[in-house]
């Protein structure tokens, strides 16, 4: 009863805890001085990363069910959508793991996970090595200096490779990989691993049996010489006993691995089958051994940083943190630091295994989820002081492909827009917006199965069916020169007439201006009180444009004459009077269509560079430059919105899926002369 928390613990089911909750906190490893480790799993669709979160917590001896993949979307498709967390203990160590998608349209999981890691496992298929996502995982862990090793996969597999899969690791990254295990096959059966590090071998079937293999002792002692050599380059002693041809001791050798990973200079390389439950054993221990938490205090005001936002289908939303320092409590409050408010923290959980379990504090180092928050934003910090530290996480990816949505009934417009709020509000990669033009109601993903998925899922939880169809491209209208009109509107009826005259000039403003209305009325030719009725009429016709009918913008309008009649003008003669000579004004001033441009960057392996611009070409792209970066090349390039709708399908094709692209609206532009006639004609059979 000497631990510093246990005094505190003990009165907990005074404060609502259940005897099986208060058994669970107290048992669980949960709060009580325990180190924590957070790891990552990062890689492809396929290599195996769910099943090696499973099988590691099943090693450790978790006896409740394991579920990570548990949607709907999930099930169906056979592989992880969202990020899955599970928790278990090894050797006083409390590990968690954040199981993340291997499908490139769902690196958002992946963005959330890395930063709040303590190291990040990159799982290779022994088969096929390096794939597309691994590229992308590399780029947020190692190529960023981040405590990352790797873990070769399915080496159970007939034409599994480790030495393949270490060449294609240097083959494709710029970094410092190290194998510490050396695989042991007898005929093609994987039976075990060399220990590079103990300089011993370690059987799956025998413990015991600690001999290396004769006809692996050479390639052993080269990669230990070789690991040998890497490590000393981080330890200035090492260094010395290694080039003395000294000795090293395998505490020493790790003391500097572990330097060498947490600076993220070194990446180690594991092997193993998650699958058949082989070399598991001796990955956990990596993690308690070669993974360091950051310096954090479990003494100082609490902070943590929110990385993932989930709707429990029995919980409610859920706000995923990780304690940066401190220790965050049940019934204390925090500062969002974004916005300033404060936040009540309810309901806190833990995990064992996959399950969620109550408890009533966490400490540095720790993940958590917190229930009871509606308002939480991902990447916001919470501390209990509100001029604390922020702890920011990477930008995310922005969305680069659009598809209309239209609900299937009216019982679907009834829950659509509450549906789509609470789901697109846990998603950074997810944005639904009304176009100001179109009028439609787009929903913006990172790639079509992506958005699919997001519509399976309003299905599955909110009973919402939506159909989907290409936006329209928001077109707009405006003029290339100068030019005026003037319109009577006279109208008697019997009683009181109206009566209102107008002469504007119309003239095109520097793209992106929008509108400006001038008064240049000297006189009484139009009294004062009717000239808001002449903006209103201009601003009217502005509304649809004479071509096509889309929006008239980047025009100036000056009303400069006009007539009245004591009696029978009127505010709405006059907007009359202006919304027709606005329209006969435009017809003389050039009309012509205008276009959304996007700004794109495309960054993408330099072998496909060429076909790149190539293809950007046949956009009607216009290129503004090319800028390397290792073996990669990032296109810059400004394209019209109609030709880059369904880019994020069109540049897997190119790439084989390596490339990836951003892009944003930046301005408008005409359209040239030759589209033109064709845009308003299709227009004008759509009406």
């Amino acid at each position: 009863m000497s631990n510093p928390y246990f005094s505190s613990l003990v009165n907990q089911q005074a404060d609502g805890y259940t005897a099986d909750e208060f058994s669970n906190y107290t048992q669980g490893g949960y709060l009580m001085g325990q180190p924590q480790r957070n790891i990552c799993l990062v890689g492809h669709s396929g290599s195996g990363k769910t099943t090696l979160a499973a099988s590691l917590l099943v090693r450790s001896g978790i006896k409740d069910p394991i579920a990570f993949d548990t949607s709907q979307e999930e099930k169906d498709r056979g592989h992880s959508i969202d990020m899955g967390i599970g928790s278990y203990e090894a050797k006083g160590t409390r590990i968690t793991l954040l199981d993340t998608p291997g499908g490139d349209e769902f690196m958002e999981e992946m963005v959330k996970a890395v930063p709040v890691s303590d190291l990040s496992l990159i799982v290779l298929n022994g088969e096929k090595g390096v794939e597309v996502v691994t590229e992308r995982a590399w780029e947020l862990t190692g190529a960023t200096k981040r405590p990352t090793a790797v873990f070769v996969n399915m080496m159970d597999k007939e034409n599994a490779s480790f030495d393949g899969a270490i060449a294609a690791l240097n083959d494709h990254f710029q970094g410092k990989f190290v194998p510490l295990h050396v695989p042991i096959k007898e005929e093609s059966a994987f039976v075990g691993v060399v220990d590079l590090l103990a300089n011993r071998s370690i059987y799956f079937s025998d413990k015991s049996k600690q001999e290396i293999p004769s006809d692996l002792q050479s390639a052993v002692d080269q990669w230990r010489n070789f690991l040998i050599e890497e490590v000393s380059a981080f330890d200035d002693d090492l260094m010395m006993k290694f080039l003395e041809e000294e000795e090293i001791p395998a505490d020493e050798l790790t003391a500097g691995l572990i330097s060498g990973v947490s600076d993220g200079g070194l990446v180690p390389i594991f092997c193993g089958s998650a699958a058949e439950d082989k070399a598991i054993d001796v990955l956990t221990d990596a993690f308690v051994s070669l993974s360091l938490t950051s310096a954090e205090q479990a003494d100082a005001p609490c902070a943590a940083v929110v990385f993932n936002l989930a709707a429990d289908p029995y919980l409610g939303r859920l706000a995923y943190a990780r304690v940066m320092r401190g220790t965050l409590k049940e019934g204390t409050t925090c500062f969002d630091l974004s916005s300033g408010n404060k936040v009540e923290i309810r309901d806190l959980y833990a995990f064992g295994g996959t399950k969620q379990k109550r408890v009533p504090q966490v400490e540095s180092g720790g993940i958590v989820a917190i229930g009871k928050v509606e308002d939480l934003a991902v990447g916001v910090t919470l501390a209990m002081q509100s001029d604390a530290e922020s702890f920011p996480l990477p930008e995310f990816p922005k969305p680069v492909y659009s598809r209309t949505i239209v609900p299937q009934s009216q019982s679907d417009v009834e829950k659509m827009s509450a549906a789509l709020k609470e789901l697109s509000s846990t998603k950074a990669t997810i944005r639904v917006e009304r176009d100001s033009v179109t009028k439609e109601l787009v929903l913006w993903g990172m790639g079509d199965v992506h958005l699919t998925v997001f519509i399976e899922r309003l299905k599955n939880r909110y009973n919402v069916s939506l159909d989907t169809h290409q936006p329209s491209i928001p077109y707009k209208e405006s003029v290339l020169k100068q030019a005026t009109a003037k319109y009577r509107h006279k109208k008697q009826t019997g009683g009181r007439g109206q009566f209102g005259e107008v002469f504007l000039r119309i003239e095109p403003l520097p793209r992106g201006e929008g509108f400006k209305f001038i008064n240049e009325i000297k006189g009484a030719s139009i009294p004062g009180q009717y000239i808001p009725g002449v903006e209103k009429g201009v601003l009217e016709a502005m509304e649809e444009g004479n071509l096509a009918k889309y929006p008239v913008a980047d025009v100036s309008v000056a009303v400069y004459d006009g007539s009245f009649h004591p009696v029978d003008s009127s505010e709405l003669a006059f907007k009359l009077a202006a919304r027709q000579a606005f329209r006969m004004a435009v017809d003389q001033a050039s009309p012509t269509l205008l276009e959304p441009i996007m700004d794109l960057q495309v960054r993408v392996p330099e072998q496909y560079t060429g076909d790149i611009i190539s293809d950007l070409n046949g956009r009607r792209g216009r290129i503004l430059g090319m800028e390397p970066s290792g073996r990669a090349t990032t296109v810059h390039a400004e394209v019209p919105l109609s030709e880059v709708q369904s880019y994020a399908l069109d540049l897997k094709s190119l790439t084989q899926g390596r490339a990836t692209f951003q892009m944003h609206f930046t301005k408008y532009q005409k359209v040239p002369g030759n589209l033109q006639e064709k845009i308003a004609a299709q227009a004008r059979e759509a009406e």
